[in-house]
């Protein structure tokens, strides 16, 4: 700061003396507080806090003060009535993942199925795409990133359990439940050890979707609690936890044996429901940009047709002053046949208590053929400069 400045060496015995300097300084200042959670945790946090409030008060109308962070809990923390900071920000912003489009810029040599395998690992982190090496296959970073026992993507998750988790009671348990495929309250609860922690369930999971560690995922026709699942946020995190959990173990085996028995095996059907959130998330693109107006929520559509005694969820839904419309995805090594397109949806049209508006199909690898029987969608559409449906 002295050198911006252009003076000489100065020494300050604390933040107070120098933000008071500053304040005393004709030049304007914006001074940002970057990984501001760090310093609290090396020393009392509200002592910190309490610091920094007096300096926010005190400081001349010349300095304006950004804190910086990347715990989620933390800083959300510094929003809350008791937090000697609070009504003190004059503007939260909250900077989220990047979505998948966003993401494909990273690795543009990539062809549409690895883009949506690689997004479906590394997610919208601009850290991790930066080291993903778009010359080689999806396999070759996800075991040099992910599977290697030093590699950054494996760190990067460690880092985040370790900054967000440890101050959540049971939090890392639920995570390992869910990413095991648990993912209703019930099956939560029946797989926490003691009663204490059952007891303190919804707690937990109410401060984990704080903290942005899980999301609560519910069907937009039906808001019953059998019917509502909880997921994982984070792509990486999720990833580890399906996979990676238990590396440790395994780590004699040698990586690419790891890769080959413990994640080849599911792989795709892990990315196919990483598929559905992308399509869910093109729609999304598509309404922010007014391409879409008419849409007025996205998500899952559950039916339960006690006539035919069939239920199950479709993978996108878009409900619309007109209804709803329909979308099954089909992450695919091959073209969609339209045989297939025809059955999915036969399924959607005979869904009891459903007025479907439109019916289409995503399909990651394209179609066979055009027909007039439904919306077709392809990865290449997903994918493209100047999105429209």
């Amino acid at each position: 700061m002295l050198e911006a400045i252009g003076l000489a060496s100065l020494s300050f015995s604390s933040f107070e003396q120098l933000f008071d300097f500053i304040s005393r300084h004709p030049e304007k200042f914006t001074i940002a507080l970057d990984e501001y959670q760090d310093l609290k945790r090396r020393n009392d946090s509200n002592y910190v806090d309490s610091i920094f409030r007096d300096i926010v008060d005190s400081r001349g109308d010349n300095v304006s003060i950004v804190f910086c962070g990347s715990s989620i809990m933390m800083m959300k923390g510094l929003m809350d009535a008791d937090n000697p900071l609070f009504e003190r920000f004059t503007r939260e912003i909250y900077l989220k993942e990047m979505d998948y489009l966003e993401c494909s810029a990273f690795y543009p040599h990539a062809g549409i199925r690895e883009r949506i395998m690689l997004y479906s690992v590394f997610g919208g982190v601009p850290f991790l795409n930066s080291l993903i090496d778009s010359e080689r296959s999806v396999e070759y970073n996800i075991i040099d990133l992910f599977v290697s026992e030093t590699g950054n993507a494996r760190t990067y998750v460690k880092n985040v359990l370790d900054a967000e988790v440890r101050s959540i009671p049971d939090a890392f348990t639920v995570l390992s439940i869910i990413g095991n495929g648990k993912r209703r309250y019930s099956e939560i609860e029946s797989h926490m050890s003691d009663e204490k922690s059952r007891n303190q369930l919804s707690r937990t999971l109410e401060s984990m979707q704080k903290a942005d560690l899980i999301v609560k995922r519910r069907p937009i026709n039906d808001t019953s609690r059998k019917n509502t699942f909880y997921e994982i946020a984070s792509n990486p995190l999720r990833f580890y936890f399906a996979y990676l959990l238990e590396a440790d173990d395994y780590m004699t085996v040698g990586d690419r044996s790891y890769f080959d028995s413990r994640i080849r095996p599911s792989f795709v059907t892990y990315v196919s429901y990483r598929f559905e959130e992308i399509a869910r998330s093109w729609f999304s693109i598509l309404s922010q940009s007014g391409k879409r107006p008419d849409v007025l929520r996205i998500g899952t559509y559950w039916y339960d047709d006690k006539v035919s005694r069939r239920s199950g969820e479709f993978d996108v839904a878009l409900q619309t002053s007109e209804g709803y419309e329909i979308y099954e995805c089909k992450f695919l090594e091959n073209k969609a046949p339209l045989s297939l397109v025809q059955e999915e949806k036969r399924k959607a049209m005979a869904a009891g208590g459903l007025a479907v508006t439109r019916f289409g199909m995503i399909s990651s690898s394209g179609f066979e053929e055009n027909t007039d029987q439904a919306v077709l969608i392809t990865g290449d559409d997903l994918y493209a400069s100047c999105l429209k449906i």
